[in-house]
C-alpha cells in the first residue's frame, strides 16, 4: 500500500530509467467498481503539464514507473468524469459512512489490485497532515493512520470543477437523524447535491430533522415539483412548519403543486397557531366503531395500505355524540375520514393483543382519557402526555369533534426544542 502524499512532486521515470518529468496529480475516474482505478498521471516538465495513460503506469516505488520512455507532450486538457486526487480529494470533506460524519481527507492511500493501481482509501488522521506537510525523511516514521476504506467513504461530486456522475445510494442506508446532521454541516451546494441524489420519501425524512433555516433553503433553491413531491412524504405538520418558513408566494406555490388530500391536510394544521396542539398533532391514526370486536380491530390494522407509525392505540369512536335509536347490533367500522367523529374511548395495543378475538371493544376500552383542545399550547399538551404518562393523547374540538392525536414524539419536540428540532451543526472530526 502506497501513501499518495509521498509520490507528489517526486520523479516520474521513463522505461529505462531516465526522468521524464515529476508528478502533479493522479486522474480516477469513479463508477461502479468499489476501488476506483489510476486512469491517468498529471506530470510537470517545468511549467508544462502533460497526461500519461494509466496503462503506461508499470509501478509506484518511490517514484513513478513508467513502461515506456515515449510520451505524448500535448498540455494536458481535464475532461468530465476524471478526479484529481491532488485537486479534488486531498484537503477536501468527505463522509465517513461507517462513521456517520464529515471528515478531511489528509492523505489517500492507492494499492495494485489485479495488475491495476487503484484508490483504496483515505487517511484522515492529524498524523496524515504532519507526514504530508513535514520532511520527507520522517514519512517513514509516522505511523498513526486513520484510514477509511473507499467502499465506506462518499465522495462529493461538487467538490471537482467539473461534471462527474456520483452514485449516493450508500446513504439511504443511514439513520435520517444521522444524514440529516451531515446535510446541516455541509455547505448548500453540497447539502442541495445529497438531497437531490435521495428518492422523495428518504429525502422527506431526512428534511424532517434539519435545522429550520437549513431546509428553508433547500426548498426555496430546488424544483417546486420535487419540493412538492417531498412535502407530501413529510408528516403534515412538519410540512406545515416548513411552508411556514418559506416565502409567502413560494409556499402557496408549492402548496399548488401538492396533491389536494395532502395539501388539504397541511392547509388545516396552518390554521393553527405554530405553538398550537393543532400544529404538531397528527390526523393519522386508527379508528373504529364502538361495538366492533377485538377481531375487527386486528382485521382492520391488517387491511390498512400504511399502518400509522407509531400504532399505539386503537381510538373508539362514533360518528355522532349519542348512539341513535334505531341502530343495528353489528360490528360498526370507522365512519370515513372525512366524516365528524366524537371519541368513546381508547384501547391500548398491547390490550388489544392479550384480550380473546371475540372481546367486545367496549368491554375493553379505556374511557377515562385525557384529551386537550387544538388551540391549547404545544406545551400543555406535552406536559398531559407526561403527567398521565401516555403514549398519545386525543385533540378533540369544541364539540367533542376528535381532531388528531399529539404523540410522545411530538412532546419530545416540544420538551426539548434544543435537542429535537435545533440541532444546528454538529462537530464533525
Amino acid at each position: 500500500m502506497i501513501f499518495f502524499a509521498s509520490l507528489l512532486d517526486q520523479p516520474v521515470q521513463g522505461k529505462t530509467g531516465e526522468t521524464i518529468g515529476r508528478l502533479e496529480d493522479v486522474i480516477v475516474r469513479l463508477g461502479d467498481e468499489l476501488y476506483p482505478p489510476i486512469t491517468g498521471l498529471v506530470v510537470r516538465d517545468w511549467r508544462r503539464l502533460f497526461f500519461v495513460p494509466g496503462s503506461h503506469l508499470h509501478s509506484f516505488n518511490g517514484v513513478a514507473r513508467l513502461t515506456s520512455s515515449i510520451v505524448d507532450l500535448q498540455p494536458f486538457a481535464r475532461r468530465d468524469g476524471e478526479v484529481l486526487l491532488r485537486k479534488d480529494v486531498l484537503d477536501h470533506q468527505i463522509i465517513d459512512i461507517t462513521g456517520r460524519r464529515i471528515v478531511r481527507v489528509n492523505d489517500v492511500q492507492i494499492a495494485p489490485i489485479d495488475s491495476v493501481y487503484r484508490l483504496i482509501g483515505v487517511d484522515v488522521s492529524p498524523q496524515a497532515l504532519v507526514r504530508r506537510l513535514g520532511p520527507r525523511s520522517w514519512s517513514n516514521r509516522i505511523v498513526g493512520r486513520q484510514i477509511i476504506d473507499w467502499r465506506e467513504a462518499q465522495y462529493l461530486a461538487s467538490a471537482a470543477p467539473v461534471q462527474l456522475k456520483v452514485s449516493y445510494d450508500r446513504l439511504s442506508d443511514l439513520n435520517p437523524v444521522d444524514l440529516a446532521r451531515i446535510v446541516d454541516a455541509l455547505s448548500y451546494r453540497e447539502s442541495a447535491e445529497i438531497v437531490a441524489a435521495l428518492d422523495d420519501e428518504t429525502a422527506a425524512e431526512t428534511l424532517e430533522e434539519v435545522s429550520d433555516e437549513r431546509l428553508a433553503d433547500l426548498l426555496e433553491g430546488m424544483d417546486q415539483e420535487r419540493a412538492a413531491d417531498i412535502l407530501e412524504e413529510m408528516a403534515p405538520g412538519a410540512a406545515a412548519d416548513a411552508l411556514e418558513d418559506l416565502d409567502d408566494e413560494v409556499a402557496e406555490q408549492i402548496l399548488a403543486r401538492m396533491e389536494p388530500e395532502e395539501a388539504a391536510d397541511v392547509q388545516e394544521l396552518l390554521a393553527y397557531d405554530e405553538d398550537s396542539a393543532g400544529r404538531i398533532m397528527s390526523t393519522d391514526f386508527v379508528r373504529i366503531g364502538e361495538r366492533a370486536t377485538v377481531i375487527d380491530a386486528l382485521a382492520l390494522i391488517r387491511s390498512l395500505e400504511e399502518v400509522p407509525d407509531p400504532l399505539l392505540a386503537i381510538y373508539i369512536v362514533v360518528e355522532q355524540p349519542e348512539p341513535a335509536p334505531d341502530a343495528d347490533d353489528g360490528a360498526v367500522a370507522a365512519p370515513p375520514v372525512d366524516e365528524p367523529i366524537y371519541l368513546r374511548g381508547i384501547v391500548r395495543l398491547r390490550n388489544l393483543i392479550l384480550s380473546d378475538p371475540a372481546t367486545s371493544l367496549y368491554d375493553v376500552m379505556d374511557d377515562d382519557v385525557p384529551t386537550v383542545h387544538p388551540q391549547d399550547r404545544a406545551e400543555d399538551a406535552a406536559r398531559v402526555l407526561a403527567e398521565y404518562n401516555l403514549l398519545a393523547v386525543p385533540v378533540l374540538d369544541d364539540a367533542g369533534r376528535m381532531l388528531g392525536i399529539v404523540t410522545v414524539d411530538d412532546a419530545l419536540a416540544v420538551l426539548l426544542p434544543e435537542i429535537w428540532q435545533r440541532r444546528g451543526v454538529r462537530a464533525f472530526s
